[in-house]
């Protein structure tokens, strides 16, 4: 939800005389900015045409320079090799060319390896500098052209100079190469010359982008690199630079190329000269603006003032309205303000009136709510609790407290949870409103059980969810009522068709040839007796489960004497119905078998029925072990009867298990290993 920060009525009146001052100000501010900008653009369009000037003047010097080496290079006493009347020629012609200032240009020549032949700065007949092949020499005799050279410190004067290089043709073939030389100060008189203003300053800069003259400090700054940041700027033939001059200060002005040397001419302007008539113009509009704002300001609190105190008075009024308290504002002389005091007044009797019936409804509500005998609750779009009912608490055996903020899911099954998750994302998006789905919870003290969920969403007026109500009922008895019911219909019908079979196949073994009626009677309704037995103990847990150690004390129980003949050990173990039917019948043929033949038809025979419980990942194993001894004792070992095969059938086929059947000289023993699975399997508490 956005917010607004709040103004008082003083604040709003102050804003308003400030904005009644400030379009005059920024208009104004908008003619300084034109002005500036003017007088900026005037400053820049001078400095342009100052800087390309000095440029022509430096180029007409650099081509008058080059117009006398080359009537030199034509020189007769040159070509024909006589340097000594060459070098008084030149000479001459300085003194001539230079008038006052001959020392400021020499003359030297090259021939094409670089040996000096002739120079000014030397009297005639000095041992000349030995030569080098010189890379702006090998340029001028590649090109036959002359070029005007940037700044570079001469072998002879050992100081920067320039030079304007120019081929000495003879035949149409370069045989030297003709050097004037010139004093970078030279330069720099040209730059005096222009007579320009005292704070500007103007340099000249060779495509090296070292200065050559400058017309303020030139001895200080001659062969200086120029600025990084112009070096980086400066690309075009004309343009405006602004930033810091070599002395470091701030300038603002324009540069020009040469056509003839490449050189560039910068002038610049210092950027406070440029600023001044700005900053006049700026201190004289801050104060103008004060002076109309404060006498605004003042204006505005003296008629704030007049119409604050009334709205406060509203403001003591609106809260007695909002503590139910009567409401009767005095006139203010404002009429707004008196009208809005007599709605308040109204309003306060009408508000009191709905409250009540409204205090009413809600006590109905949640009285309502909480003696429901389901779950209510409310939770937000993330599934969090914002409102629950006592049902739903003592559902999970949570408090209020404890479930409040808390997901709807954190004690459902996680199995089950996705579902209902994906359900309720898309009652939050719009496209469900209701959903009832069924999951498994756990309690707060570790028991489960299961609950039938029905989902409503609550939108607003545009359709925007709200939050989500959702009824929960207790389904768990009803669960495991359907589970057992279906349990027993499923066993009924495997047990009734088992049963069946086995007695079947009881009645066929007791009646095979060869056995005496009465015995085949007494043998059939043994085991009819033991199949029974099984059966009731199933019948006492609803056919759930039978405890392994009941089965065994129920078959050995009538043989069981004071001296401990037989010993039963093992954990507590619940089996499932189809197993407790089989192993009854295993263990009833065995203790058949131990009283008429083996141990227990002995006074000293014992019988010892062992068993374990082995888990392997999600699967559980049990393995008994019976044993006996103390026996009749077995000189041939007897041939397999009904019983022998009764249990190897059942075990192996039914139980999918495995036996292990000996015939020991002091009796029988018996290994059974039978897979429990994992949901089937329960130990006891």
């Amino acid at each position: 939800m956005m917010s607004f920060r709040r103004y008082t009525i003083r604040q709003c009146l102050v804003a308003f005389g400030a904005a009644l001052v400030l379009p005059g100000l920024i208009f104004a501010a908008i003619l300084l900015w034109r002005y500036a900008s003017a007088e900026r653009h005037h400053y820049e369009e001078e400095a342009l045409g100052t800087a390309q000037r000095i440029m022509a003047a430096v180029d007409r010097e650099l081509v008058g320079i080059q117009s006398a080496a080359q009537a030199l290079a034509t020189s007769s006493s040159l070509l024909e090799g006589d340097f000594e009347a060459f070098q008084r020629q030149a000479e001459l012609t300085l003194q001539s060319w230079a008038q006052h200032k001959p020392n400021d240009y020499a003359i030297v020549v090259r021939d094409v390896t670089g040996q000096q032949v002739a120079n000014t700065r030397l009297p005639r007949g000095s041992p000349l500098p030995k030569g080098a092949n010189l890379p702006i020499d090998q340029q001028v005799i590649t090109t036959k052209q002359p070029v005007v050279q940037d700044l570079f410190t001469g072998a002879t004067a050992g100081r920067p100079i320039i030079s304007i290089r120019i081929p000495v043709l003879k035949d149409d073939a370069v045989t030297h190469v003709l050097s004037m030389a010139v004093e970078p100060r030279r330069i720099a008189e040209i730059l005096l010359a222009q007579n320009l203003s005292a704070s500007w300053v103007a340099t000249i800069i060779d495509r090296a982008d070292r200065v050559v003259a400058r017309s303020r400090r030139h001895e200080a700054f001659v062969g200086t690199p120029a600025p990084d940041e112009f070096r980086r700027t400066a690309r075009e033939a004309d343009g405006i630079w602004e930033g810091y001059n070599l002395e470091g200060t701030e300038v603002v002005g324009a540069y020009a190329r040469s056509g003839v040397s490449g050189w560039m001419t910068f002038v610049g302007v210092p950027a406070e000269i440029v600023q001044a008539p700005l900053r006049r113009s700026l201190w004289t509009l801050l104060g103008l603006g004060a002076v109309l704002v404060l006498l605004s300001l003042l204006l505005a609190r003296a008629f704030g003032r007049r119409i604050a105190v009334p709205v406060q008075s509203l403001v003591h009024q609106a809260q007695r309205l909002g503590r139910s308290e009567p409401v009767a504002p005095p006139p203010t002389g404002l009429v707004e303000v008196d009208q809005v005091g007599g709605t308040l007044a109204s309003a306060s009797t009408e508000l009191r009136q709905r409250e009540n019936a409204l205090t009413a409804s809600e006590a109905r509500l949640w009285a309502t709510q909480n003696n429901a005998a389901v779950g209510i609750a409310e939770v937000d779009r993330e599934g969090r609790f914002i409102s629950l009912n006592m049902a739903r608490c003592k559902l999970t055996g949570h408090t209020r407290e404890e479930l409040m903020g808390q997901h709807f899911g954190h004690v459902t099954d996680p199995e089950l949870l996705g579902p209902d998750l994906d359900l309720f994302a898309r009652q939050v998006a719009g496209e469900l409103a209701t959903y009832t789905t069924d999951s498994k919870f756990r309690r707060k003290d570790g028991s489960s059980g299961w609950a039938r969920v029905t989902s409503t969403a609550v939108r607003d007026a545009d359709c925007t969810f709200l939050y989500a109500v959702r009824v929960v009922e207790d389904i768990t008895e009803r669960q495991q009522a359907d589970r057992r019911q279906k349990l027993l219909i499923d066993e009924l019908n495997h047990r009734v068709k088992n049963t069946l079979a086995t007695v079947q196949s009881l009645a066929w073994q007791a009646a095979r040839p060869g056995v005496p009626p009465q015995v085949a009677q007494e043998r059939f309704q043994e085991r009819l007796l033991a199949l029974s037995r099984t059966h009731n103990l199933l019948n006492e847990t609803h056919w759930e489960g039978a405890s392994l150690r009941t089965i065994l004390e129920t078959e050995l129980g009538p043989y069981t004497t004071p001296s401990s003949r037989i010993r039963i050990d093992g954990p507590e173990i619940d089996l499932p119905a189809r197993v407790a039917v089989v192993l009854g019948m295993a263990f009833h043929e065995l203790t058949t078998n131990a009283v008429k033949y083996g141990a227990l038809s002995s006074p000293s025979g014992r019988v010892t029925v062992e068993w374990t419980v082995d888990e392997h990942g999600d699967e559980a194993n049990l393995a008994i072990d019976w044993c006996e001894l103390g026996g009749p004792t077995l000189e041939v070992r007897p041939n397999p009867g009904f019983g022998s095969r009764l249990l190897r059938q059942t075990i192996t086929r039914e139980l999918a298990g495995q036996l292990d059947l000996r015939f020991e000289r002091e009796g029988v023993c018996c290994a059974i290993a039978v897979p429990l699975g994992s949901s089937s399997r329960q130990h006891a508490a």
